[in-house]
This record gives C-alpha cells, sequence and structure tokens, in this order.
C-alpha cells in the first residue's frame, strides 16, 4: 500500500515536472517572437528615417538652385548663353500660373545674356502698370553697326506674380523659332540696381490693332511705309496669324491671349505674334477679373474659357475667329457698345458677333467655324490655314484701280480709307430682361437692332 501510494505519488510529480517543463518552453519562445517584430519595425523606422533625410537633403538642394538663378547646373558651352530650361528658370521656382502653360521643350535653345551697357534706349514706346517698352540700339560685339531692337523692362516696382509672368515669357519665347513668331534676341539679368530686360526684335508699325485703325476713314492718321490696306492685304494679315498659330499648335502650345493688340506688324506688312505674359499690363480696358480671378480678356474667350477657366487649342481657334473679326472691321473692339459684364452673359448665351458688312463669304464661314459652342466641333489651325492658302492662290492680282482709293487732308497728306464703314456699335442689351430667343436669327447670331428714325449716326465721315 505505501509502495503503491509512493509509486503514484511519484507519477503524479513527474506529470506536474512535464507539464512545468512544456510551459517554461512555451513561455520561453514568447520573447523570441516579440523580438522579430520589433526588428521588423526597427528596420521600417530607420528605412522611414533615411527617406525623409533624402527628401530633405534634395529639397535643400533645390533651395539653393534657386537662390543662385545665374548659375546653371552644367556649365554652358559659352559664357553669356544661359539655357533657360536648365537652371535659370526651374519650374519648381514657379506656382503654377492658370493664364500661361510652360512649353518643355527638350531641345530649347539657349538665350543670349546680354550686358547691359551694350543697350541704348531712344524713346519710349509703350508702358503700363508694371513695364515699359523700349525702341533701342544693341551694340554688337565686333564693333559693326548697332541693330534697332525693343527692348521690355520691368518696373522695379512690380509685384512678384508680375516677375513671375515676365520671366515666364522670356522662358516660352526662347523655345519657338517661326517667320510669324515675335523672336527674342536676349535677355539682361537683375542686378543689384535694376530690374530684368527683355531684348527682341523691333517691328516698325506696332501693334496690328493701331495699324487696322489708322488705315480707316474714321480713325484715320498717316501710316508710312506700308501700302494701302486692301482685301488682299487683310487676307495676308489673316494667313500669316493663322501660319503662326499652326506652328504654336503642333508645338502643343496654347497662346490664351490671341489678339490683334497681341500681333505686331513690321515691314511689308510682316506680322508676328507676341506677348506671351505682360499683353494685358498696356490694354487693361479689353481684360476684366472674373470671381476675383486674375485680368482676363472675356471678349477673345471661349465659353468654356469664361465659365470654367479651360484654355486649350480649340480655345484660341474661337480666339482666332474673333481676331479675323477685328480685321475685317479694322480694329473695332468686339462686342463695342457692351460692358465686359455684358460681354460675359452674351458669350454664356451663345450670342456671338456679327460679321462686319462686305465680310468675304470665305472669312464668315470661318469665323463661324471657329465659334462652334462644342469645342471638338471646331475647325483645326492647320485647316484654316490651307483654306486661307487656296483663296490667296485663286485670288486675282489686284490692279492699282482695285485698291482703295487714297484720300487726303487739306494738307495733302494721303490717308487710306477701310473699304466699308465700320459696323454700327450694338444697342446695350439689358441681357437679363429677354429671352434669348428673341436675340437671335435662324442661324444662332444677334440680331441686328433697328434704330430710330431721329438717331444720328454713330461716326459721322469727315468732309472730303
Amino acid at each position: 500500500m505505501i509502495t503503491s501510494g509512493a509509486n503514484t505519488t511519484a507519477g503524479n510529480s513527474s506529470g506536474t515536472i512535464t507539464q512545468q517543463a512544456e510551459m517554461s518552453t512555451r513561455h520561453e519562445s514568447l520573447p523570441s517572437n516579440n523580438s522579430l517584430m520589433l526588428a521588423m519595425f526597427g528596420v521600417l523606422a530607420v528605412l522611414a528615417v533615411l527617406f525623409l533625410t533624402v527628401c530633405l537633403w534634395k529639397r535643400k538642394a533645390m533651395r539653393e538652385c534657386i537662390n543662385r538663378p545665374g548659375k546653371s547646373r552644367k556649365p554652358s558651352s559659352s559664357p553669356n548663353l544661359v539655357s533657360l530650361s536648365k537652371g535659370l528658370l526651374v519650374p519648381e521656382r514657379y506656382q503654377h500660373n492658370p493664364q500661361y502653360s510652360i512649353c518643355t521643350s527638350p531641345d530649347s535653345l539657349p538665350v543670349p545674356v546680354l550686358p547691359r551697357e551694350h543697350l541704348t534706349f531712344m524713346q519710349e514706346i509703350g508702358e503700363g502698370c508694371f513695364g515699359k517698352v523700349y525702341k533701342g540700339e544693341l551694340k554688337k560685339e565686333d564693333g559693326s553697326d548697332a541693330k534697332i531692337v525693343a527692348v521690355k523692362v520691368l518696373k522695379d516696382s512690380a509685384s512678384r506674380e508680375a516677375e513671375d509672368d515676365f520671366m515666364r515669357e522670356v522662358d516660352i519665347m526662347s523655345t519657338f523659332r517661326h517667320i510669324n513668331i515675335l523672336s527674342l534676341i536676349g535677355v539682361v539679368l537683375r542686378d543689384s540696381s535694376h530690374s530684368p530686360w527683355m531684348v527682341f526684335e523691333f517691328m516698325s508699325h506696332g501693334d496690328l490693332a493701331e495699324v487696322l485703325r489708322r488705315n480707316s476713314r474714321q480713325f484715320w492718321k498717316p501710316v508710312t511705309g506700308l501700302l494701302p490696306l486692301n482685301k488682299d492685304s487683310l487676307l495676308s494679315v489673316a494667313l500669316q496669324i493663322s501660319a503662326g498659330m499652326c506652328y504654336l499648335a503642333s508645338q502643343r502650345f496654347v497662346h490664351r491671349d490671341l489678339a490683334c493688340r497681341n500681333c505686331l506688324v513690321g515691314s511689308g506688312l510682316t506680322v508676328k505674334i507676341a506677348d506671351f505674359g505682360m499683353s494685358r499690363d498696356i490694354y487693361t480696358c479689353d481684360y476684366y477679373k472674373i470671381g476675383g480671378s486674375r485680368l482676363l480678356p472675356v471678349r477673345w474667350m471661349s465659353p468654356e474659357s469664361v465659365m470654367y477657366g479651360r484654355f486649350t487649342l480649340e480655345s484660341d481657334v474661337w480666339s482666332y475667329g474673333v481676331v479675323l473679326w477685328e480685321i475685317y472691321s479694322m480694329g473695332k473692339q468686339p462686342y463695342y457698345g457692351h460692358s465686359n459684364e455684358e460681354v460675359v452673359r452674351l458669350i454664356l448665351q451663345g450670342i456671338m458677333l456679327i460679321p462686319p458688312d462686305d465680310c468675304p463669304t470665305l472669312i464668315c464661314e470661318l469665323m463661324r467655324s471657329c465659334w462652334k459652342t462644342e469645342p471638338r466641333d471646331r475647325i483645326r489651325f492647320p485647316e484654316i490655314y490651307d483654306k486661307l492658302c487656296e483663296a490667296r492662290d485663286e485670288s486675282p492680282v489686284a490692279e492699282t484701280s482695285d485698291r482703295i482709293p487714297a484720300l487726303t487732308n487739306s494738307q495733302g497728306s494721303a490717308f487710306v480709307p477701310s473699304s466699308t464703314p465700320l459696323p454700327r456699335p450694338p444697342e446695350v442689351i439689358p441681357v437679363g430682361q429677354f429671352r434669348t430667343v428673341e436675340l437671335l436669327d435662324t442661324e444662332n447670331y444677334l440680331l441686328p437692332q433697328v434704330p430710330p428714325a431721329s438717331r444720328t449716326e454713330y461716326l459721322q465721315p469727315l468732309p472730303d
């Protein structure tokens, strides 16, 4: 009995010891698993710290590059050439500007940096709130005859936004090479006492809007160096602008501010598209703030640009249609007689401009094709260019008698009237008080208002 009890006790003790050993083994395995998890978390933490360190280092390096805008990341082949796409203007320096897009062409040509002392101002030819344009002379390195140039100078009091637009225009224009795009000659960088300058080719006759107005009877002013403007001349102007816009479209660049005021005229009626950044500064009456945004050229804008702020190649096509209207109305302001607020309502209601009297059929068709409400339905610039080329080739050579006869004033100076009177400004329509259908004809154009019999002419022609 005693032996049996002892055996029983020994058996129980042996079982207890075995269970305790198993529990001890389990407890010893738990720290091993916890150590593995802690090690994994430690590795992840180290990787996160390394990632943040690399990001901060890159950010610091970028700031140092920004603080040295005159130095490029790679040495230039010439000390006075700077590639704007590599170091002088880095996209990270600027906040996104909704009015202008950045051209990131990989084959961006370097822009010469000109010595400030090589430029001499001759006269001021334009001024705005943030910039001035001067006619000047650029001395050549070889000592040959100086070249007449135009110098755009940013005022010292200009805002950071204006300076960003100014330098963005330099960046944009440096990538373009086309006969109908204004050529950038070089830049003068900012120093401790002067703002940056932009130097480009000089166009002797100024902007196209002014040239057209000076050639109309109502706004007569003698024009030297230009032949009388006839229908062939106007067709040539329209063709050249379409050629320039074809080039910009091929570069996938959206101008966003195409208008006659932004096209410059040189000798032989050469027309070049310009003003990729500062044009709104001078023609302030042509720009309008929508909903507190920056100034926008609403009279030239498509409905989707007015409503959504969306600018595309198709919205440039719409603007080109308005440019055609400007050309064949001899420089009149689109929707003249209406305030900017009324123009916005008219555009959103689909009320379009009326083609000027005696406007060629092809030009009227092109205007309507440019002003399709749906962007994808609008004509494309290559097609516009082809149609205008066909019209030019089919047009007979203008005889002397076909030209607009020159008139003279009392001093005998000649001036050139337009082929037809300018269209009467439309009546100021309280848009909110009328239904849209009451203002449109069958082709969705604004119906002309019948003036009262007692009304006098808007513009009285000068006596012969």
